[in-house]
Order: structure tokens, then sequence, then C-alpha cells
């Protein structure tokens, strides 16, 4: 069985860890803000939507520890935003993380190690989710959800146009040219150029790894092979002038999904809300497949997202934030609340078998689809080994920038790479890391 798995332990790595570990922990603790008498009071920052309903449940009930949440700060930009908070000193007790920025927060000491408190879940934890958050056997944050891949598709504009869900990459640019040539102001899908964390989760179905390591050296291949044909594919598709290059996230994109400018997403299982949110009226139209395959007959996927909860090496109140923590991701009733406000695929194993998670199905798909729950075990059991390494953010804002380029500028995908790559290698360098 294959799992989504992160290997950041030994050689340099190692190293740092230990030092900026402990230089968070001692800086954190002396520059958190006091607080005034009362109920200890957490902050939490998070971009989970309908987050608020869910730690409602917990300040119902724990009337001495109240918890408040901030969801002005995405998933995007949550490094840089608790980067700036740790030199300022103003670090909230708690934080979402995606588990590709993890490592950066380890490094940088602003994840905790909150192994006393955390680790004798593990076997309550699904396996993938428990290795994308544990290093060198300490746990650094309380794995919240996995990200199966999906392809959600608009049912309704797919059947006026006799067409099936795509199951290899051959039939979804076929896909593609068949609704353009309907109608050429509508769109299979975009290429975004704002969007690395998809681009990386294609690649590495494709095979690509982008880090590796291996005693204490490390590997980037993100100009490697496996991730040329992915740029490739979708180079051809944009110069067919077949796929659209709009940004996701942003006002256009939101217009484009709920007109049916767009009629497909390539996401992953927390889409279903997300698709409401933005296209309210679409509401029963959707379905969801697997991904395409660039074989028929294979079943192979990559996580795309999927998130923890850390507590920073800045809260007064350690103790109070990992007891908040571990109940946001592992108590029925944090899990109950999730299921009735979002669309979580728990890391806890017990909380896929609630009732309310299987018994339903997100709004946003046709009533019929009743094996979506299915597909996303299945996806995350067959979902390929992942090794993020110390510098995403690098990774993904160079990728935006290249990328967004090559776009404007009719350049090519394939350059974007390598200027991706060699930004990587350069700042690994700088950050002492042996980088081969």
């Amino acid at each position: 069985m294959n799992r989504t798995a992160i290997r950041l332990v030994g050689g340099a790595l190692a190293a740092v860890l230990a030092a900026t570990t402990l230089a968070g922990c001692a800086a954190g603790a002396s520059d958190a803000p006091e607080e005034s008498d009362g109920p200890i009071v957490l902050r939490y920052w998070s971009w989970a939507p309908n987050v608020g309903k869910i730690v409602d449940v917990w300040n119902e009930t724990h009337p001495d520890v109240q918890v408040e949440v901030n969801t002005s700060v995405g998933a995007a930009d949550i490094v840089a935003k608790l980067a700036a908070a740790k030199e300022a000193g103003t670090l909230p007790d708690v934080s979402n993380t995606t588990y590709e920025n993890l490592p950066n927060l380890i490094v940088n000491g602003i994840a905790s190690d909150i192994t006393e408190a955390f680790g004798e879940y593990e076997d309550q934890i699904a396996p993938a989710a428990w290795n994308l958050t544990t290093f060198d056997d300490k746990s650094y944050a309380v794995p919240q959800g996995t990200g199966p891949q999906f392809l959600f598709y608009r049912a309704d504009i797919f059947e006026s146009l006799g067409l099936h869900a795509p199951s290899t990459w051959d039939e979804y640019a076929e896909a593609a040219r068949t609704i353009h040539a309907a109608d050429p102001s509508k769109y299979l899908a975009t290429f975004p150029a704002n969007d690395a964390q998809l681009f990386a989760a294609l690649s590495a179905q494709a095979g690509a790894e982008w880090w590796s390591q291996s005693d204490g050296e490390w590997s980037v291949g993100i100009d490697s092979g496996p991730s040329q044909k992915v740029a490739d594919y979708w180079q051809g598709l944009v110069d067919e002038g077949v796929v659209t290059t709009l940004k996701t996230w942003t006002p256009e994109w939101q217009a484009a999904l709920a007109d049916g400018t767009l009629a497909s997403w390539l996401s992953a299982v927390w889409a279903p809300p997300l698709i409401l949110q933005n296209a309210p009226d679409t509401e029963g139209k959707w379905a969801a497949v697997q991904i395409p395959q660039w074989n028929e007959g294979d079943s192979v996927s990559a996580a795309l997202g999927g998130s923890a909860t850390v507590v920073t090496t800045g809260s007064k109140h350690a103790k109070e934030a990992e007891e908040f923590a571990i109940w946001l991701n592992n108590s029925e009733e944090a899990l109950t609340a999730y299921i009735e406000n979002a669309s979580i695929w728990p890391a806890n194993l017990a909380g896929r078998e609630l009732p309310g998670l299987k018994d339903t199905i997100p709004a946003a798909l046709v009533p019929t689809q009743t094996d979506y729950w299915d597909v996303a075990a299945k996806t995350d059991e067959e979902s390929v080994p992942v090794t993020w390494g110390p510098n995403v953010a690098t990774a993904y804002s160079t990728f935006g920038d290249a990328f967004g380029t090559a776009i404007s500028s009719n350049g090519s995908f394939s350059d974007a790479l390598t200027t991706v790559q060699k930004a990587v290698v350069s700042d690994m360098g700088k950050l002492g890391f042996t980088v081969d």
C-alpha cells in the first residue's frame, strides 16, 4: 500500500532542527503577550471553511479556555505570516498549516514538539497523515485531514455534449477540445500559474520527486523528466487554446466556475464546499471521479493539500493549546461539526466511520453519486509517497512568477521549470543544506 510520506530526518536538517527549534522556543516564550485576568484566550489561525462553527462547539463547553479564530490568513501565505509574527513576538497559539509547509515551520522554530501530548494517538491516525507530521519520531502537528485528488466536472455539461468523465489524460485533452469546439467561450479547465500545489501533485502522479534525501544530502527533481512531461502536456493544451489560464481564487475564476465557462476543476476531497461558496447556483450539477491516468488501467494519484494543526513556540498556554489542537481534529464533537460544515476527509480513522460522513453526499455533487467517500478512501491509499523539502514556499513563489511570465509572454513552461529548480537549489544552499 502506497502512502503519502515525508522524510526529513538525519543529516543537515536534523542539526538545523535542533538549533532553530530550541531558539524558537526560547524566543516565543519571552515574546508572547501577557493576558489579563479571566479565561485563558487562545488565538487560532485557520482558513478552513466555517471553522468558526467548530470553534463555537469548543467555546460552549470550555468556559475557562476560549478560542478566538482568525480566518484572514490563507494557506498560500501562512508561512510568511507566521514568520513575520514570530519576528514581532506575536505568534498565535495555534495555527493551521499545509503538510508541505510544516517542514519550514519546524526549521524556523515556529512549530512546537507535541510528542508528549500527542504521541499516544498514532494508532488512531491514518498512517499517511501521521508520517506527514512526524520527524525523527517526534510529532510537530496534529493531522487534520488528507487530500486525495478528484476531478470535479459539470455532469450536466458533459451529458449535453455526450461526454463521459475522462479516465486518461488523452481523453481529458479530447474532452477539452470537444467542449471548446462546441462553444468557444467555454473551457474544460484552466491552467493556473498561481497554483504550484496542483502542479506539484500532478508531477508526483507522473513520477516526479521534487525533493528527496539520503544520508543528509538532498536532491531536487523539480526540473525532472516527469515534471517536464506534465509541463509539456499543459503547454500543448494552452497553445491549442482549449484550456484557459485563469488564476484560481480570483473573481474571474469564481465567475467562470459559476457560469459554466469552466466545466471542471482538478482539486481534492475538500473542494465541494468551495464549489458551493463560489458557484452556489451550480448545486447538484457536479460529479467527482479519480483524476485521469497517464496509462489506461492505472490507478495512481497524489495528495493535493491536506492540513494539520500546530501549536506554536510563541504560545504561553502550550498545554491548553495542545488540548485544543487534539480535540479539534480527533473528538467526535469537532469531527461531527466539521462534517456538517465542511468537506473533510479526517485523518482520524474513527472519524471516517462517523455516520454523518459516509451517509451524506456533498451538496455540490449530483444526488445519485453515492461512491464519493469510497473513492476518497481508495485514492488516499493509492497516493504516491512524497517528500517535502524545507523551502516549499520558495518553490511555489518562484513557480508563480516563472509560469506567469511564460503564459503572458508565450514562453516555455519547460524553461519555467528550470527556473524553479535553480531557485530552489540556490536557496537550499544558502540555508545550509547539502544539495546534489
